[in-house]
C-alpha cells in the first residue's frame, strides 16, 4: 500500500513534532508532587482501627514518628496493611469570622493519571470527611486533588494551632519502592475555601480544556475516517477509525472531569480503562501490520503478547485489594510489556523507513506516538502555559501525528473510492454486455420456457441458452463456470459466443453434421482446455424433440429434475480440464405439462446465516415450481454464488402458450 501525500504538509508537521523534543528532555519532572504542609509532618505505617491508640487525638504525642521529608512520606511495604496515618499542626487565623472548613490537597502519586484513594480526615479528633471506604469493604475513589470539609463548631480555636490527622489506605498497586504520598491543608473561613475550590475547578478546567478538546477532536478524525472507509472500504482506514476513537476514549477515560458526571465506581471504571486501552493497542498492531503490508508472524505474535502481558497485569494489579505474590509481579513485569511494545513498534516501523521505503510518513508518525508515550512512561510530561491554557507536549506531538494519520489515510480513501467508482461504472457495462448475451427466456412454439438468472456479484459465471430448431424442437444450454465476477463473466461471453455461431437445426460448426448434445460438449470443451487458468465450466445439454425425446449429455453434475426426482444422466467431467474428451448421452420421454428444470449448484449451495444449505432435499421438494419461485426461495434462503433456473414444458399438441413469457435474465422480478 504506498501513496502520494503533499510533502510540505507533513514536512511542517514532523518539524513542530521534533522541535518539542529537546524540550521534553530538557525539562524533567518528578511524577511525584512535593507539597508542603505547614509545621511538621509526620507519619506512621499501620493502622489504629478503633481509636484505642488515640492517633487522631490532638494530645497524642507523636514525637517518636519519621518525618515527612518536604511534606512526602514513602509508600508503606507491599506486604502491610497499607495504612498510613499522617499528623500535622495547622495554625488558624485569629481573624476568622463564620464557619471553618478544612481543604486538603492530595497530589498522590500518578498511575498513568489514575488515582485510586480512600482515606478519612480528622480535626482536633473529629471525623470531618473521608474520599471512598477503608478496608474492610474498600471503595476507591478515582479522582480528588482538593478536598473541602466543613470543621463542627469548636472543633478548631481561632488564633490556635490546630492538629489535622489524615488516615490513608495505599492500594498494592500504589505500594511501590520510590514512590511517594503526600498532603497539605489549610483551616480558612468555610466560604473563603469554597470559593477558592470553585475557582481552582474552573481554572483547572479551563487550562486542561485544550487537552480535552484535542482528544475530542481525535475522536472525531476517527469518525471521519469511518465515514470515509464506508465509501472505500479500505481494511486501512477502518483499523486507523478503529485506532483513533479507541485512542481518543482512553484518554478521555483518564481525565476526572470526563468521567467524573458518570459516577462510575472504580472497579467497572478500570475495567472499562483497560478495556479501550486493549482496543488502541490491538488496533495499532493490526494497522501496522495492514499499512505496511508484513508477513512477519513471530514479530507479530511477539507484539501481541506484549500487549496481552502487559493489560492482564495491570487488570491484576489494579483491581487488587490484597498483597500477593502474583499481584507484586504482576506490578514488575507492567514496564517491561509496554515498553516491549512500544520498542517493537519502533522498530518495525524503522525497518519500513530503512528496507521498504514505502508508507514513510505513516511509519514516522506510528514512531512518533511511541517515542511520545515512551516519554510519558519516563517523567518527560512537561508542558506550556499558553495564557490561561496548558498544554503537554505529549499531547501535541500525539495530536500531531494522528492528524497526520487522518489526512493521509483520509486522501488514500478519498483516491480508492474514486476508483471503486470509475470500476463501478466499467462493471455496469460488462453488466449491460452480460445481460446482451445471455438472452432473456421467451417461449416458442410447442414449449413454454421461464428462466432466471441471478448473479451473486454484479456479473456472474451462469449461463444458459434456448435455441429453437427447424424440426420445431429446442435445444438447450444451461452451464456454471466456476467462481465468481468479472473473470467467470468473461468465460461465460466467449461461452455464449461459440453457442451463438450455431446454425438452428445443425448444432456448433466444426462438430458434425448431427450436432448432438455430446458432440456439442466436446467442441465447446476443446476450445475452453488452458484457457480457464484452472477453471472449470459443468454444463448440461439436452436435445428436446416435438414429441417427447430428450436427448440429454452432462459435464460435471447439473441434472436436470422432472417429476419432483432427479433425472438420472451420466456425469462427464467438467469442461476445460482435459481434451478430446467423449461424454455420453442419455434419453427419456417428457411427458406433456410436466416441467423439465435445469439448476446451477447455486439453488442446492445457497446457506443461511447459521452456515446450513438448502441442499437437494429441499431442491427436490420445489422442483415443480416455477422457475422465479425456486429462484426466490434460495435468494430468500442465503444466496451465496450465482443462481440460474430454467424451466422447460412441453405442451399438448394444439395447445399454445399464453404469450411471449419473459423471464429476467439478470436479476429477480
Amino acid at each position: 500500500m504506498h501513496f502520494r501525500t503533499p510533502r510540505k504538509a507533513w514536512i511542517a508537521l514532523l518539524v513542530l513534532f521534533v522541535a518539542c523534543l529537546p524540550r521534553l528532555w530538557a525539562e524533567t519532572e518528578s511524577m511525584a508532587s512535593s507539597p508542603v504542609s505547614s509545621g511538621t509532618v509526620r507519619y506512621h505505617f499501620g493502622d489504629d482501627p478503633e481509636g484505642k491508640l488515640g492517633w487522631a487525638d490532638p494530645n497524642f504525642d507523636d514525637s517518636a514518628w519519621p518525618v515527612a521529608q518536604q511534606g512526602q512520606w514513602p509508600m508503606p511495604p507491599f506486604y502491610s496493611d497499607g495504612f498510613v496515618w499522617v499528623r500535622a499542626r495547622v495554625p488558624v487565623r485569629s481573624d476568622a469570622s463564620g464557619p471553618l472548613s478544612v481543604r486538603s490537597e492530595r497530589p498522590f502519586v500518578l498511575v498513568n493519571y489514575i488515582f485510586l484513594v480512600a482515606d478519612e480526615l480528622f480535626v482536633n479528633g473529629v471525623q470531618v470527611g473521608h474520599q471512598g471506604s477503608l478496608p474492610p469493604h474498600v471503595d476507591l475513589r478515582l479522582h480528588g486533588w482538593v478536598e473541602v470539609f466543613d470543621v463542627p463548631t469548636g472543633a478548631a480555636v481561632q488564633g490556635a494551632e490546630t492538629v489535622v490527622a489524615f488516615r490513608v489506605w495505599c492500594p498494592p498497586d500504589l505500594r511501590q519502592p520510590g514512590w511517594f504520598g503526600g498532603v497539605r491543608f489549610s483551616i480558612d473561613e468555610s466560604r473563603n475555601l469554597q470559593l477558592a475550590y470553585r475557582t481552582d475547578s474552573a481554572v483547572s478546567l479551563v487550562a486542561n480544556g485544550p487537552d480535552l478538546a484535542l482528544n475530542c477532536l481525535i475522536g472525531l478524525l476517527g469518525i471521519g475516517l469511518l465515514v470515509v472507509w464506508r465509501w472505500s472500504r479500505g481494511r486501512d482506514l477502518l483499523l486507523c477509525s478503529w485506532m483513533l476513537i479507541s485512542m481518543s476514549l482512553t484518554s478521555l477515560w483518564r481525565d476526572p472531569s470526563f468521567f467524573e458526571p458518570l459516577a462510575v465506581s472504580w472497579r467497572p471504571y478500570l475495567l472499562i480503562y483497560i478495556a479501550l486501552q486493549v482496543l488502541s493497542m490491538a488496533a495499532t498492531i493490526e494497522f501496522v501490520w495492514t499499512v505496511h503490508g508484513l508477513h512477519a508472524p513471530v514479530v507479530k505474535r511477539l507484539y501481541q503478547a506484549a500487549l496481552v502481558i502487559f493489560n492482564g497485569a495491570a487488570l491484576i494489579v489494579y483491581m487488587a485489594t490484597t498483597p500477593s505474590p502474583i499481584v507484586s509481579w504482576s506490578g514488575r513485569i507492567m514496564l517491561p510489556a509496554v515498553l516491549s511494545f512500544n520498542f517493537i513498534q519502533i522498530a518495525v516501523n524503522v525497518w519500513v523507513l530503512i528496507f521498504r521505503r514505502t508508507n514513510r510518513l505513516i511509519a514516522v508518525a506510528i514512531i512518533s506516538i511511541s517515542v511520545s508515550v515512551l516519554l510519558l512512561l519516563f517523567g518527560k510530561v512537561n508542558g506550556l502555559m499558553i495564557g490561561p491554557f496548558y498544554e503537554t507536549y505529549f499531547g501535541l506531538a500525539f495530536f500531531l501525528c494522528e492528524f497526520a494519520l487522518f489526512v493521509m489515510l483520509a486522501q488514500r480513501g478519498w483516491q480508492a473510492w474514486r476508483a471503486r467508482d470509475e470500476l463501478r461504472v466499467e462493471f455496469e457495462a460488462a453488466r449491460e454486455v452480460q445481460e446482451q448475451l445471455v438472452a432473456p427466456a421467451v417461449d416458442v412454439p410447442g414449449f413454454k420456457i421461464e428462466g432466471v438468472y441471478a448473479p451473486a456479484k454484479q456479473v456472474g459465471g451462469d449461463f444458459f441458452r434456448v435455441i429453437p430448431e427447424s424440426d420445431g424442437g429446442v435445444l438447450v444450454v444451461v452451464g456454471d463456470v466456476s467462481g465468481k465476477g468479472l473473470r467467470a463473466a468473461m468465460t461465460v461471453s466467449s461461452i455464449i459466443g461459440a453457442l451463438r455461431t450455431m446454425p438452428q437445426g445443425a448444432g456448433l460448426q466444426g462438430v458434425g453434421r448431427t450436432g448432438s448434445p455430446a458432440q456439442i460438449l466436446e467442441a465447446l470443451n476443446r476450445g475452453l482446455v488452458g484457457n480457464l487458468q484452472g477453471g472449470f465450466v459443468t454444463c448440461c445439454v439436452a436435445r428436446i424433440k416435438l414429441d417427447g425425446t430428450v436427448t440429454i449429455a452432462n459435464a460435471g453434475h447439473l441434472s436436470p429434475y422432472c417429476n419432483g426426482a432427479e433425472v438420472q444422466v451420466g456425469a462427464g467431467l467438467p469442461l476445460g480440464i482435459f481434451a478430446e474428451r467423449e461424454y455420453e448421452e442419455s434419453q427419456f420421454a417428457l411427458e406433456p405439462d410436466k416441467p423439465l428444470v435445469f439448476l446451477s449448484d447455486g439453488v442446492v449451495e445457497a446457506r443461511n446465516a447459521a452456515g446450513e444449505l438448502f441442499g437437494f432435499e429441499r431442491t427436490l421438494a420445489i422442483s415443480g415450481s416455477g422457475a422465479e419461485a425456486i429462484a426466490q426461495a434460495a435468494v430468500t434462503f442465503g444466496q451465496d454464488d450465482d443462481i440460474t433456473v430454467l424451466t422447460v414444458t412441453r405442451l399438448r399438441a394444439g395447445e399454445e402458450s399464453a404469450g411471449p413469457h419473459r423471464a429476467p435474465a439478470l436479476g429477480l422480478a
